[in-house]
């Protein structure tokens, strides 16, 4: 009887220990779908509030129109961007046992622990252009207090949770130690026809990611053409882009997989939101806001002067993107694992 209740004992513990763990990555889902919903949420707002005026009175008659080309433009490659790092980590945070699952697999490990920091320093420059706001925005402060407290305390608490299942995953020895192995090792890899678009988008979108904290206006509104209130702060943005191609340039993804889920939606975000800044650019460009290369009018030259007056910046920003649009949207799976095979 007592060995019959022995292993009786413990074939009930073995069979709990997967439902403690199931029930512990499906936690983290969950949380990682709703510190992205927020996220996304909070940045939305914040960009309608900053954009819908402007509060220099050379700019206060800016049109509706006009009005609502800047903040598409504010939106059009955060919130893809933004989609595909949290649907990335909540797709690996599932503990169902299947190949994404970040307990069988130690590549999706490596990309979201790069991710999760990401998201962490995102996160915490988001906070700060929010609760340090003049000092983001060239002198604006254009928000209440509530709505800094609010969405000050959305990315404090994202950057928290990130961090710490970064700082789970790994010490901060191997932390520091992988983040510059990372920085000698930005160029392209052999094994997949892309990997150079992606290294290049990285590095450029890297060095964009700089670029707004460092340079002086007018420079500092490359490349998110946000103007003085949120180039800065969209900076967080173009650093998720960078690590995204970054992860995409190297064979990882190409490799061990049977459906590479991972890699299609890094791929979708990077495709996606370099396509719609590209085309809001293209538009403004064209002179939908006013008149400009194509269209009657002075308005590319009146309402983007910053644009204009730094056009190798720009130029070079729309490379970038270009480069990203089309190796994301050139990326063939069934290619690559042919290849593979050779």
């Amino acid at each position: 009887m007592s060995v019959k209740s022995t292993q009786s004992s413990l074939t009930s513990s073995s069979d709990e220990e997967p439902t403690v763990q199931s029930n512990k990555t499906n936690f983290l889902s969950t949380i990682y779908s709703i510190t992205g919903v927020l996220s996304a949420i909070s940045w939305i707002v914040t960009s309608y509030v900053a954009l819908s005026y402007h509060p220099d009175p050379k700019f206060s008659d800016c049109t509706l129109r006009h009005n609502l080309l800047t903040i598409s433009q504010a939106l059009a490659f955060p919130i893809p961007i933004l989609w595909a790092t949290f649907e990335t980590l909540r797709q690996c945070s599932k503990g169902d046992g299947d190949r994404n699952s970040i307990q069988s697999n130690s590549s999706n490990r490596i990309i979201c622990q790069r991710l999760n920091l990401a998201v962490a320093l995102a996160s915490l420059w988001l906070a700060a252009s929010l609760a340090f706001a003049p000092a983001f925005a060239f002198g604006y402060d254009l928000y209440t207090f509530q709505h800094k407290w609010i969405a000050t305390a959305i990315h404090m608490g994202t950057a928290l949770f990130a961090l710490t299942i970064a700082l789970k995953s790994a010490s901060l020895g191997e932390i520091v130690r992988g983040i510059n192995d990372s920085l000698w090792i930005f160029g392209p890899v052999s094994g997949h026809k892309n990997s150079s678009c992606y290294a290049t988008g990285a590095l450029g979108l890297l060095y964009f990611t700089i670029q707004p904290v460092v340079a002086p206006y007018p420079l500092a509104t490359i490349p998110t053409i946000l103007g003085k209130r949120l180039s800065r702060p969209a900076s967080a943005f173009t650093l998720l882009g960078s690590v995204i191609a970054y992860c995409l340039k190297e064979k990882q993804l190409y490799k061990n997989s049977e459906k590479p889920v991972i890699r299609n939606t890094l791929r979708k975000g990077i495709a996606w939101g370099s396509a719609a800044h590209l085309s809001l650019i293209l538009m403004k460009l064209a002179g939908v806001d006013g008149g400009g290369l194509l269209f009657r009018g002075r308005g590319l030259w009146e309402v983007y002067p910053a644009m204009i007056s730094v056009p190798f910046a720009a130029a070079v920003s729309f490379g970038v993107h270009g480069i990203l649009c089309f190796g994301a949207w050139t990326d063939d799976d069934e290619m690559e694992e042919s290849n593979d095979t050779m």
